[in-house]
């Protein structure tokens, strides 16, 4: 008789509860990695929701304001960089809002859809139900899309600020010692990071990167690259 073997064991994907659980353990990092991921994503929806006019390019380009991004990546260093060459070569307001068109809005076909449906469902159209996953995960926590039934929830900028509100949260359960709440937030934002976010969105900007006529998205689309690179690494350990 030929000898049997036992196959390989795989190991089990950890959950969102045990990689919360990981993320929780570590106290004295947690407050500052809440604090950098909430002004980061807020930064990034901003910026990602619609074309810029003046009053957003100059605050977004101003050299201090750069120097200070919170996350520390080396796509991050590029992003600010690239943002800082969109100063230097000129580019204007007409420019960069005819760029952020052709990307993420239209009226010809997008190069970088801005939809988590349009990424990740089968017929790669809206509201799909992905779309639906989402809204139930902004409902979970009180949260709804601005625009119900009329824009579809699963726009980057409007995930992006979801995380980054769950962040603000995360803060405040910390300042009230309330770690029943704490424990809540901090599994949401590993989840919806591991089942939405960072399940699509490298893609997309990755597309917005490579499609991108101005050193701005370029610069905007490597931010969101980095950031979503370090929240793989602090909230998926």
């Amino acid at each position: 008789m030929s000898a049997t073997t036992t196959p390989p064991q795989t190991a089990a994907t950890p959950s969102a509860a045990d990689r919360a659980s990981a993320v929780l353990t570590d106290r004295r990092a947690l407050p500052a990695h809440l604090d950098a991921f909430a002004g980061a994503f807020t930064a990034l929806a901003q910026l990602l929701r619609s074309a810029p006019d003046e009053q957003v390019l100059a605050r977004v380009r101003d050299p201090q304001l750069l120097a200070e991004w919170p996350i520390e990546d080396a796509d991050c260093r590029r992003g600010t960089a690239l943002l800082a060459e969109s100063v230097e070569s000129r580019e204007d307001v007409g420019r960069i809002r005819r760029d952020y068109n052709r990307l993420f809005f239209g009226p010809e076909k997008m190069k970088a859809p801005p939809y988590e449906s349009v990424h990740r469902s089968d017929e790669h159209l809206l509201f799909e139900r992905e779309t639906m996953q989402v809204r139930a995960a902004y409902a979970a926590f009180g949260l709804a899309a601005p625009r119900l039934n009329r824009e579809p929830d699963d726009h980057i900028a409007l995930e992006l600020e979801f995380v980054g509100t769950l962040c603000v949260r995360g803060l405040d359960a910390l300042e009230a010692a309330d770690e029943a709440e704490l424990a809540l937030v901090v599994r949401g934002i590993c989840a919806f990071l591991d089942e939405h976010l960072l399940a699509w969105a490298p893609r997309c900007l990755t597309q917005a990167a490579n499609a991108s006529t101005t050193f701005f998205y370029q610069g905007v689309a490597a931010l969101g690259l980095g950031t979503l690179t370090r929240a793989r690494a602090v909230f998926l350990p």
